[in-house]
C-alpha cells in the first residue's frame, strides 16, 4: 500500500538541509520550535538521554491517502464501479474516474435509486451543504466539490499522489471517527456518512495548512551515494537530498515525544516522493560507534572524537567543535493508513501501525550538547528528510467560514449561503464547522 502525498501550497520549511551542522540550531530555528510547541528545547544529551522510550497521549488512527489518480474524495469506495491498475497505467487512465462520476453515473441517478449511501465522501459533502445542481440553473453544474477533486486529474498524475500529510495531521489533532451518522439536509434528503467518510473529510480539512517544519524536500528520484571503495560508502552525495540531520531529528524527537507526549508527522523517503506518516511511539537504544557496546545511559556511549579511529564520516566532522560521538538505533512505530470502508463502525483493528528502525551518531560538543550527527547502515538511504506539525489553530480557513453559524449540524446548515459554499467547494476547501460537527457526532 502506498502512502505517500504531496505537501500543500502552504508548505514552509524553517531548515535547509544543506545548512552547516554548526548552522543546525540556529536562531531561525526557534520559531519551529515553538510551532511544534516546544517552548525551551532541551539539546544536552545528559538530560535527554534518559528519556529513551515514550508515546504520544493522542489515541491516533488510519484512513486512505484518497489517492489522486482514482478521483480523490470523489472515489466511490463504496460502489467502486471501474478499476485503475497503477501498475500497469494506460494514457487515457485519468479520464476514467471523470467519466464515470460526473457522466456515466452521475449522483442523481444513484440519489434517486436510493443508493445514496454509495456515494463517495464529496458528493455526500455536496449533498449536505446543498450544492446539488437546479434543474433550472444551467450555469450551476453543482457538485462542486466533487468537481474540484476530478480536474485534479491530468495525464501526468502520479499514482503516490494523494492527501497522506492532511490524513497524517487530523490524526494527531482529531479524536478517531468511528461510527456512521445519518443527517438530512435543508431539502430533507437523508443521508449516511460512515465513519470513513468523516474521516475524509477532516483529511481534506486539515490539507491546507500553515505549516512548521525541519528539513527539505530531495527532488531526485534516486540520488546517487558514494561509491563503494568510498570510506563512507552509501552516503548521499547532494546535500539537499541527505534529509533532515540526525541530531535536529533526535532533538525534536525527544522533546516533542519523550518530554511533551506530542505526536509529528515524519515525511520517511529520502527521495522526491513523499510518504507521510504519523508517529506513534519511539525506543532508542545507545552504544559505542568504536566498540559498538550498548550502555543504558547515553551519555556513557560516547566516544571521544580523537579516538574514534574508525569514523567513517571522518572528514564530514568538524574536530573544532565536534567532541564526542554517540551510536543511536532508534526504533519508531508510525500510524499508517488503510482504506475505507462502507461500514457503520470502524474499530480499534482498522487502525493499523508499523515498526521501523533508523540508524544514526549523533555529534556532542564538550558539554554534551547535540550539534549534529550522520545517518549511518541502512539509514543513509532510509531516513526523514522533512518532520513538520500542524496544529488545529494552523488550519487554513476559507474566507466564508467566518459566515457559518450554529452550534449544532442544523442550524449550521441553516446559516449557508449556496454562493459561498459552492466558492470554497470548488477550491477543495470544505466549510471548517461542518466537517467538525460531523466529527463530533461519529466520536
Amino acid at each position: 500500500m502506498q502512502h505517500k502525498s504531496l505537501y500543500a501550497a502552504f508548505i514552509v520549511l524553517m531548515m535547509s538541509a544543506g545548512s552547516s551542522k554548526a548552522e543546525l540550531f540556529a536562531p531561525y530555528h526557534q520559531d519551529a520550535f515553538r510551532g511544534f510547541g516546544i517552548q525551551n528545547p532541551i539539546f544536552n544529551l545528559k538530560k535527554l538521554g534518559p528519556i529513551n522510550r515514550s508515546r504520544t497521549h493522542s489515541k491516533l488512527w488510519s484512513d486512505d491517502y484518497w489517492p489522486i489518480y482514482t478521483g480523490g474524495l470523489a472515489y466511490r469506495y463504496a460502489d467502486p464501479g471501474f478499476w485503475i491498475n497503477s501498475d500497469k497505467p494506460t494514457p487515457h487512465d485519468w479520464k476514467i474516474p471523470g467519466n464515470h462520476v460526473l457522466k456515466k453515473f452521475p449522483a442523481a441517478k444513484f440519489i434517486r435509486s436510493g443508493l445514496t449511501n454509495s456515494l463517495s465522501p464529496a458528493e455526500k459533502y455536496d449533498l449536505l451543504v446543498g450544492d446539488v445542481r437546479s434543474p433550472n440553473d444551467k450555469k450551476q453544474p453543482g457538485y462542486s466539490l466533487t468537481r474540484a477533486h476530478i480536474r485534479e486529474l491530468t495525464s501526468k498524475t502520479q499514482h503516490w499522489e494523494g492527501t497522506c500529510d492532511g490524513w497524517s495531521f487530523a490524526a494527531i489533532n482529531e479524536p478517531p471517527p468511528v461510527k456512521a451518522v445519518t443527517v438530512k439536509n435543508r431539502a430533507g434528503q437523508v443521508i449516511t456518512f460512515y465513519p470513513s467518510d468523516i474521516r475524509a473529510l477532516l483529511t481534506l480539512l486539515y490539507s491546507d495548512y500553515n505549516v512548521y517544519s525541519f528539513g527539505q524536500l530531495c527532488k531526485q528520484k534516486k540520488p546517487r551515494v558514494e561509491p563503494a571503495s568510498s570510506r563512507s560508502a552509501g552516503r548521499v552525495i547532494n546535500q539537499d537530498c541527505r534529509g533532515l540531520n540526525p541530531g535536529l531529528f533526535h532533538t525534536v524527537l525527544i522533546n516533542q515525544m519523550g518530554i511533551g507526549k506530542r505526536s509529528f508527522v515524519v515525511d520517511s523517503d529520502y527521495s522526491s516522493e513523499v510518504w507521510n506518516l504519523p508517529v506513534m511511539s519511539y525506543e532508542a537504544q545507545y552504544h559505542n560507534p568504536q566498540t559498538f557496546k550498548d550502555y543504558k545511559d547515553a551519555f556513557s556511549a560516547r566516544v571521544a572524537l580523537k579516538d574514534y579511529v574508525v569514523d567513517p564520516y571522518v572528514r564530514y566532522r568538524n574536530p573544532n567543535r565536534v567532541a564526542y560521538v554517540v551510536g543511536v538505533t532508534m526504533k519508531i512505530r508510525y500510524q499508517v493508513e488503510n482504506f475505507p470502508l462502507a461500514q457503520e463502525r470502524l474499530t480499534p483493528k482498522h487502525d493499523k501501525e508499523f515498526d521501523d528502525v533508523l540508524s544514526y551518531d549523533l555529534e556532542l560538543d564538550g558539554q554534551g550538547n547535540i550539534i549534529g550527527g550522520e545517518w549511518t547502515s541502512h539509514s543513509q538511504t532510509n531516513h526523514p528528510d522533512i518532520i513538520s506539525y500542524v496544529a488545529n489553530r494552523d488550519v487554513v480557513r476559507t474566507e466564508f467560514d467566518p459566515q457559518v453559524r450554529g452550534n449544532n449540524l442544523p442550524e449550521i446548515l441553516r446559516s449557508l449561503k449556496p454562493e459561498f459554499v459552492a466558492k470554497a467547494s470548488s477550491r477543495k476547501r470544505p466549510l471548517y464547522k461542518v466537517v467538525k460537527a460531523l466529527a463530533r457526532m461519529s466520536r
